[in-house]
């Protein structure tokens, strides 16, 4: 017998027990099929009230097709689900939300164009005695559900005027502040710092004990283990075991979820510093967001850049990126770029790749094909005709190499997971071999496998002599893969460490306090 199938028998039926009375939501062989993918496979799951029921597995792996059976997104081929012990189907949404069920998931339902106050209450705005909206109590419980869970907007705020961490926090707000009685939390974190994160996963814990059944869906290990005190991993669409937590270590978790063991999973290999590659001179912002910013970067570094949410640290990813205006100068290879043009970015040899991928990255409506190859048009065309054959040759050979799950070339983009999504969006931007690589959040939402080959990946771009920029809100990622870190503070470039000199506690000093008491190198570049 396997390891793995030694832990699953020793360890599934203690995760298992408990009074069957407590049992909220319980599912029975579910199974699901979309066109040319099998995505469930006779699944069972049984959610308990006051407890918190972490969901894992690989990107693709079914986790996000089980919470939207639960959520009444979907149904499902064949199984029954059963709630307080009685079988019941799911109709709709609103079925499951009459049913006490809340969804939060990482792909954001707020309505762009509306307040928060809004947002947060839409569909059940308080009214007045003659029917209207009674905005003022709207203001008051909008201010109430925004400070339980200690997020500082203003409930006037158009939503489609904040950053992706506020909206994400808008939308938890929004689930919170209904009657659950189940949470569903879809990647939920995938958008928020370490310190919203944090506040977040207090609020779980207080909901946890006063009776609320929470069904958690993260890739992250600290968070199950932070919360959950049981594990459910899917693999290709199958259960894989239930398990105990923390009984069960993370190692064995981990290799549960991707059915082998991952030694070395920063992989982090000494590349010797070519010559300079990116030099930034006063780089900014018209608006201030970014202050003036100067840093040199050579061929080999993968340069993380850490900072709090509104620190700057993205808008200086955008800038480099061309994505949005910037003053300063940029050199790559001694040629200077002019900012604020994407396609002048990507001619110059930067590759850039956004934080919020539906959004910004991808063609919903288009194929995978089509995703990828979008970005290679000037190789894969002649004057002005797309060459098809060498274009399913290009594509076809990606989607092996980056180990894109999906049913064709020709599948809808939106069918795809969203870690997959990512690796279709990384995958077009290192095919090109940019000089330097941007890379904003590159495994948000992306699986504990998925991350070690994005790892190996940015490792290869470096070998093969690109400069490497990652800005994460993931402090160990950064401390795992890069050479050297930079922290931003209130738009500015406040310090940097070597690979030697960081540590988490040195670095959250800096972002969160803005203190420069830490040691600082040379900002004009890191190894010599």
């Amino acid at each position: 017998m396997t390891s793995v199938a030694m832990l699953d028998r020793g360890l599934q039926a203690r995760a298992m027990r408990g009074d069957p009375a407590d049992v909220i939501v319980q599912l029975e062989g579910i199974s699901k099929s979309f066109p040319g993918v099998r995505a469930l496979g006779n699944v069972d799951l049984m959610i308990r009230a006051g407890e918190v029921h972490a969901l894992t597995g690989e990107n693709g792996s079914g986790k996000s097709t089980l919470s939207r059976v639960i959520a009444g997104l979907i149904q499902p081929d064949t199984g029954k689900i059963k709630i307080d012990g009685r079988e019941c189907v799911v109709e709709s949404p609103a079925h499951a939300l009459d049913l006490g069920f809340v969804m939060i998931s990482q792909e954001l339902t707020l309505a762009p164009t509306l307040t928060v106050a809004e947002n947060i209450f839409l569909g059940r705005l308080p009214t007045t005695r003659l029917g209207l909206v009674d905005w003022a109590r709207l203001e008051v419980d909008a201010m109430k559900a925004l400070a339980r869970l200690g997020v500082h907007v203003s409930p006037y705020a158009i939503v489609s005027e904040l950053s992706v961490e506020l909206r994400q926090e808008v939308e938890i707000a929004r689930a919170l502040s209904s009657d659950a009685r189940l949470l569903i939390l879809d990647e939920a974190t995938s958008s928020l710092s370490e310190a919203a994160t944090a506040r977040l996963l207090k609020l779980v814990r207080q909901e946890r004990d006063a009776g609320l059944a929470i069904l958690m869906i993260t890739h992250r290990m600290p968070e199950i283990y932070a919360v959950a005190s049981v594990a459910t991993v899917l693999r290709d669409g199958r259960l894989i075991a239930t398990v105990p937590l923390p009984e069960t270590g993370e190692a064995d978790l981990v290799r549960l979820m991707v059915g082998r063991e991952i030694s070395d999973f920063y992989g982090k290999r000494e590349i010797p510093a070519g010559e300079k590659v990116l030099e930034a001179r006063d780089l900014c912002t018209p608006l201030g967001i970014l202050q003036p910013t100067s840093l040199d970067i050579r061929r080999g570094e993968i340069v993380g850049v850490a900072g709090l949410v509104g620190s700057g640290k993205s808008e200086f990813g955008m800038v480099l990126g061309g994505a949005i205006q910037g003053a300063g100068s940029v050199k790559v290879d001694g040629r200077t770029v002019r900012l604020g043009d994407p396609r002048r970015a990507i001619a110059a040899g930067i590759g850039y790749v956004p934080d919020d991928r539906k959004a910004s990255a991808l063609l919903l409506v288009r194929s995978v094909a089509e995703n990828f190859s979008l970005a290679w048009v000037d190789r894969l065309s002649r004057a002005g005709i797309l060459n098809t054959r060498l274009e399913r040759s290009e594509v076809g050979d990606a989607i092996k190499r980056y180990r894109v799950a999906t049913a064709s070339a020709g599948a809808s983009i939106a069918t795809l997971s969203g870690g997959n999504q990512q690796k279709v969006i990384l995958g077009r931007t290192f095919r090109r071999k940019p000089d330097v690589l941007v890379l904003s959040e590159p495994t948000r939402g992306i699986d504990v496998g998925a991350k070690s080959e994005i790892y190996r990946m940015l490792q290869d771009a470096a070998e093969d002599g690109a400069a490497v920029i990652v800005i994460s809100s993931e402090l160990p990622e950064l401390l795992g893969i890069c050479d050297r870190i930079l922290v931003f503070f209130e738009g500015a470039l406040l310090a940097e460490f070597s690979r030697d000199e960081a540590t988490e506690e040195a670095i959250a000093h800096v972002a969160v306090a803005g203190s420069r008491s830490q040691p600082q190198a040379n900002l004009s570049g890191a190894r010599q």
